[in-house]
């Protein structure tokens, strides 16, 4: 449910699609009539352009988002312009909020914030602590959620900032809702209602009359629900694919309360298709949920297991997202160490003016007492000296500490980047011949098949199982030894015997979507590499060439030799790629590349990343052919040893 929180970060003034579009147009007109001038001799209104139309994208989650608000900021950086840099970091700290890439967002945010604190900035550090609370509602942190909205609150009071107070009391309701506070849930959804209808935002209105179907529909006051999901539904002042999705979905449990299951097919359907088209996973998933439920509550079991297959594919996306936000919970506890040692270093800092202020009083003293008492004087002297001596050793010795602790860090973070690493490579590996095995799994559940087709899939799924326990072996060994960092043993080996196991692994997986699968080679192929690191990087190759073709379409492995070089084809007459895509293949990792396979197949966006790194580390070189509707082919390129040429 949190993917839903995003809005509150992004909208914060009423719009409709065709205001909100006819705006970025005339903004987008005023940027390129001035462009030139703007790049040569940039002010102060050239840097708010920038950040208005950075805005504007971020709105729609749009990736322009992140080169607009970059130009901003280097402009802003440029003229010295500090309101300027704080609007652009806090925009990609938003645009990454939405794309759920919480480490990203959280890093512009505690940037955006460092300077809005230097500049006493209130209306920047109320947009960037409302954000915080976001991440931590989506970390299930409900308490330190409330009191970062409290604070965002009492910010937004002293500049009176209504719009913005309808967002926050809008996200105290969600806090509210998760720890099961109706009365504060209720309160705090119809005081943001209050205000977003005084500021005329429609969108906030259509979010709160959601959620008050929502509580309503949980208190089993459906009369009551209907009435302010239909409000959303049929305003015709302001329509939104996603608010609607959630009223149509909302609507569904709704009637399958009250045992309608037709119409709550309906409804959820009419939900299922907003979602998708939103690309809202969240929603996406409830809808799947009423669809199963409500077909199997009707008797129509061959729909239902249809609908509760597909939303155990979105419930594990969802899973993985699970994942991400815990790592941003680390993240939030790295930061805040950071921040604790830096207001350490501070105390030690004040503590050394301390002591310099009482030593110059000291001085001050004993010049005045010098035509009184000159051996005093002179004692005095000898004890400062020996207290400045102190003080320089200690300070050596906090330097020299400082410099320790640094270095550990810097281990310590290399440490966990391999062991994320290690283990994303071994959960990348296994989900595809797991998903196999519990495909066929599920189809014996259900008692579609006879015997012989019992016994049939029973022999595959025993090769599936040896093949990817033999994998597990393998992963586990390699994964083993690179505990200390990746490391890279080249030996030779025989590449064509590798590439009979690694197919072995997705023999099944190719037949149950009736692709063609082929290894073409005339004799025994031998190169000289790292045999665990090259098994990974074909891997994941033929599992993406499968991922991404078409049922009854082929992939094909096949070489190619010179008298230095070794070519290696993986091919496919699947879906290709576009150029834009193309472009991103090895820049690019997690979401920004990852894309949901012909069957739906949900990919971790790291495969690609971990082939170039590989062959990167091989010597080998990639190039890529790709045509959309018409198939890809990639071509690995090994370096033929001297001493290997003849046996090649």
């Amino acid at each position: 449910m949190f993917l839903r929180l995003i809005l509150l970060t992004v909208i914060i003034t009423p719009y409709t699609t065709f205001s909100q579009q006819k705006k970025l147009d005339s903004l987008l007109l005023v940027w390129k009539k001035d462009s030139v001038r703007i790049a040569q001799a940039p002010d102060s209104n050239d840097v708010k352009l920038l950040n208005s139309i950075g805005y504007e994208y971020m709105q729609r989650a749009s990736a322009n988002t992140i080169k607009l608000s970059n130009t901003a900021f280097i402009l802003a950086e440029k003229i010295k312009y500090d309101k300027g840099q704080t609007t652009a970091l806090a925009n990609l700290a938003r645009y990454y909020y939405v794309k759920c890439d919480y480490e990203l967002s959280l890093r512009y945010l505690l940037k955006s914030s460092a300077i809005s604190d230097y500049i006493q900035d209130l209306d920047g550090k109320a947009g960037m602590t409302n954000l915080l609370a976001l991440i931590y509602l989506a970390q299930k942190k409900y308490i330190p959620a409330k009191k970062e909205l409290y604070t965002a609150i009492s910010l937004n009071k002293k500049l009176n900032n209504s719009q913005r107070l309808a967002a926050n009391y809008f996200n105290l309701a969600l806090a509210s809702k998760e720890l099961k506070q109706s009365d504060s849930t209720y309160y705090y959804i119809q005081l943001s209602k209050k205000l977003a209808v005084k500021n005329n935002d429609d969108h906030l209105i259509a979010m709160c009359n959601n959620r008050l179907g929502e509580f309503h529909c949980s208190k089993g006051r459906s009369e009551e629900a209907v009435f302010y999901y239909t409000s959303v539904i049929k305003n015709p002042k302001y329509q939104n694919d996603w608010e609607n999705s959630f009223a149509y979905t909302g609507l569904a449990k709704c009637f399958y309360s009250k045992k309608k299951y037709n119409d709550a097919v309906s409804y959820a359907h009419k939900g299922l298709e907003l979602a998708q088209k939103t690309n809202t996973l969240w929603d996406i998933h409830m809808a799947l949920k009423v669809l199963h439920e409500a077909y199997h509550a009707a008797g129509k079991d061959a729909l239902a297991y249809k609908y509760q297959t597909l939303e155990k594919q979105y419930s594990d996306s969802l899973s993985n997202e699970k994942t991400e936000i815990e790592l941003t919970s680390l993240s939030l506890k790295r930061k805040q160490a950071e921040n604790d040692a830096l207001m350490r270093r501070n105390q030690v800092v004040q503590q050394k003016a301390a002591n310099s202020q009482m030593l110059m009083i000291l001085i001050a003293s004993v010049s005045a007492s010098l035509f009184i008492i000159l051996g005093l004087n002179i004692w005095n002297t000898r004890k400062k000296q020996r207290l400045y001596d102190d003080i320089q050793e200690k300070s050596e010795q906090i330097l020299a500490q400082s410099h320790l602790i640094e270095k550990q860090n810097a281990e310590l973070l290399e440490s966990n980047r391999t062991k994320n690493k290690l283990f994303s490579i071994i959960g990348h590996d296994l989900r595809s011949p797991f998903a196999t095995i519990l495909g066929s799994f599920k189809m014996f559940k259900a008692g579609y098949l006879g015997e012989a087709e019992k016994e049939m899939i029973l022999d595959k799924i025993y090769e599936q199982v040896s093949a990817t326990s033999e994998m597990i072996d393998h992963l586990l060994t390699w994964a083993n030894s690179q505990k200390e960092g990746l490391k890279t043993q080249k030996q030779e080996f025989c590449l064509s015997q590798k590439m009979e196991q690694i197919m072995e692994v997705f023999t099944n997986t190719a037949e149950s979507k009736q692709i063609s699968l082929t290894h073409e080679y005339a004799e025994p192929v031998y190169i000289f590499a790292d045999p665990d690191q090259v098994h990974i990087l074909f891997q994941n190759l033929i599992a993406n060439a499968i991922k991404f073709t078409k049922p009854q379409g082929k992939v094909e492995i096949s070489y190619q030799t010179s008298s230095t070089h070794l070519l290696v084809v993986v091919k496919d007459n699947g879906i290709g790629m576009s150029p834009e895509k193309l472009s991103q293949l090895f820049t690019m990792t997690g979401k920004g590349i990852s894309t949901y396979g012909t069957n739906y197949e949900k990919g971790l966006g790291i495969g690609l990343s971990l082939v170039k790194q590989f062959a990167d580390l091989n010597g080998a070189s990639i190039s890529v052919k790709s045509e959309e509707n018409k198939g890809t082919e990639f071509i690995i390129s090994f370096n033929i040893p001297i001493s290997m040429e003849k046996t090649v």
